[in-house]
């Protein structure tokens, strides 16, 4: 990060000659730095700008952590609003409640992204679009067609694009979503639960992600081709704001959930372990993949369907393990089928390795996999922030009671930075191109009043920033 900064603001490792007389920095070793060691970063494969970006807020945490005693700034302990990733962090809090008793549970979940939904049925101009693709399917299915030059000045027409507005987006996020085969215990059966979601704090950087991309029908990654103006001030209080349990709410306790307080819902006790679904395995064999692989993406998407367990496939088709055997699970939790995932006998041997190899013990490394679920790299930032007095946290870990969500507990050690939820636009990061497999991504960035294109060796003032063609935006609070 310091090289870069010194790179961006001197000419120490510009290089310039005759024949390409601009002078840029090209941070080839930075990428290949963050990236060391990720199955999907470490390649020069086409990534997704999102996960690229929540990875390396994991990796700068991680070095910030262990230089804590040498760069004061940095926070020590568990001072994690000290760090940078916590600028972007909050906490989304979801109210799940029981259609028929009515009774309600609220569960917190930190996240660093705030993902919208692109709702194209609330398109502006739905009318317009409708009637373009009407008229290019009469002509398709017309005998009587028109001559090959019309033909191609339709083709080099502009097609007209769905416009959607940002608070439809908003909208759609807030909005309630139904919980099919919901186990309440407050009923002892299985209903229906509504669940909705708010943001119970408000990070100094709100990052915002389009979700653009989808599996198409033939199972191929596609990208939705429309506008999405994004407005460069936003306040998202009134939308977006959670305000607690409410006066007057029956709230589900503990006893009566009979669920851990990091999963929504529940499933009756005593369940017998699920098997994959032979029917999605079977969909998914016949495009190509694995069983193994197969049966991995049924279990991990709770054998939902055959295009969810496709979208598993496509984002852990690289995962190191995704061709090993499974076993069938019990259906009270998702298996996590990552590198890093712990099962009832003890942790993965890998993970278990991998933090042994940093310095720390056996017995920390395995309290730490406890702690976090199986996932390796809050396991590594559990050890660091608790450096100073690690025995009493493992202690902790190892006293906790069978029916307390450790992993929860931890993740509400520090609390995230909150304010006002009004911003500002600073930041966009667009792609271009049809889908995720190919295509190239730009950065624009507001300095002082300007926008600017960041687009490889070309840095130039934007004249008109793509505000409505954006991937991942990035906001900044104002007063």
């Amino acid at each position: 990060m310091a090289k870069i900064a010194v790179g961006l603001v001197t000419d120490r490792y510009a290089k310039k000659s005759p024949e390409d007389p601009i002078a840029a920095v090209q941070p080839r070793m930075f990428k290949q730095l963050v990236g060391k060691g990720h199955p999907e970063f470490s390649t020069g494969r086409q990534q997704d700008a999102v996960e690229y970006f929540q990875h390396l807020l994991e990796v700068m945490t991680r070095a910030e952590r262990a230089g804590a005693d040498r760069v004061p700034s940095g926070g020590s302990g568990g001072d994690d609003v000290s760090f940078t990733a916590a600028q972007f962090e909050f906490e989304v809090e979801e109210r799940i409640q029981c259609v028929e008793s009515g009774k309600v549970r609220y569960v917190t979940r930190r996240e660093n992204v705030l993902p919208l939904e692109v709702p194209v049925d609330a398109a502006t101009n739905k009318l317009e679009v409708e009637r373009e693709r009407e008229l290019k399917r009469q002509k398709t299915e017309s005998a009587d067609t028109a001559d090959k030059a019309d033909d191609k000045a339709d083709d080099d027409k502009e097609p007209i694009r769905p416009i959607v507005p940002f608070d439809a987006c908003l909208a759609a996020f807030a909005a309630d979503e139904t919980v099919d085969d919901f186990y309440s215990t407050a009923l002892q059966r299985k209903g229906v639960a509504a669940k909705r979601s708010r943001l119970k704090t408000m990070p100094p950087v709100l990052a915002v992600q389009v979700r653009r991309y989808y599996v198409a029908e033939d199972w191929t990654p596609r990208k939705l081709d429309v506008l999405v103006p994004m407005p460069e001030t936003v306040d998202v209080e009134s939308v977006l704001r959670g305000t607690g349990i409410a006066a007057g709410e029956e709230t589900l306790t503990p006893a009566e959930e009979g669920e851990s307080a990091h999963t929504i819902g529940g499933d009756e006790p005593a369940q017998p372990a699920i098997e994959p679904d032979a029917d999605i395995v079977a969909q998914l064999v016949s495009m190509g993949f694995s069983e193994n692989g197969s049966k991995r993406a049924a279990l991990a998407t709770g054998n939902s369907s055959a295009e969810g367990a496709a979208e598993w496939v496509f984002a852990h088709m690289e995962d190191p393990d995704f061709n090993d055997p499974v076993v069938a699970s019990a259906p009270s939790s998702v298996p996590d089928t990552g590198p890093g995932a712990s099962s009832a006998e003890g942790p993965n041997p890998e993970s278990l390795m991998m933090l042994t190899s940093m310095g720390f013990t056996e017995v920390h490394a395995t309290a730490a996999l406890k702690a976090c679920d199986g996932n390796i790299e809050r396991a590594a930032d559990w050890l660091f922030s608790r450096a100073d007095d690690l025995d009493a946290a493992v202690a902790e870990v190892n006293s906790a009671s069978a029916g307390q969500s450790v992993g929860a507990t931890s993740a509400s050690e520090s609390k995230c930075l909150d304010g006002p939820g009004r911003y500002e636009l600073f930041g966009i990061v667009s792609h271009m191109g049809g889908n995720t497999g190919c295509g190239h991504y730009v950065a624009h960035v507001k300095i002082d009043g300007t926008w600017h294109i960041f687009n490889d060796r070309k840095v130039a003032i934007s004249q008109k920033p793509p505000l409505e063609l954006g991937y991942l935006y990035f906001y900044r609070r104002v007063a």
